[in-house]
């Protein structure tokens, strides 16, 4: 009776004892390099493309100035129509490629930028936008 306890033990050390060493294990990151040729202030303007609900909260003057430094900017979405005035800004990261993306809880911006064009659109929690701009 006591083989048969033993048993499942001794299986088990044999088992681990094959699995060999674990390596070094790393906890480097390799730093994502930093895109700054398309910093730079470009002119913008924002148009509504598709709203949920209450679209008159969807209004927006949006951002008449885009400000890219260090291949990053934000993007503010004022809403004067909703009671608390919400405006969410969205924060954006450019790729080696031109396009850039960022993310909030309530929302996506996304888009890319050619020659002096810069192109996207905000997904936000109700509603839907398409904004362009020129460098100046």
């Amino acid at each position: 009776m006591a083989l048969v306890r033993l048993c499942p033990m001794v299986a088990m050390l044999l088992i681990a004892g094959c699995a060999g060493p674990m390596g070094t294990i790393h906890t480097d990151t390799v730093p994502t390099p930093v895109v700054t040729s398309f910093d730079g202030t470009y002119r913008s303007t924002i148009r509504l493309t598709k709203g949920f609900g209450q679209t008159s909260w969807c209004d927006t003057p949006g951002q008449p100035v885009i400000t890219v430094a260090n291949g990053q900017f934000d993007y503010a979405v004022p809403h004067p129509n909703v009671p608390s005035n919400y405006t969410p800004s969205y924060p954006a990261t450019f790729a080696p490629d031109g396009t850039f993306f960022g993310q909030l809880t309530g929302g996506t911006i996304s888009g890319q930028v050619r020659d002096t064009h810069m192109e996207g659109s905000i997904d936000g929690s109700a509603c839907v936008y398409a904004f362009t701009g020129e460098r100046m």
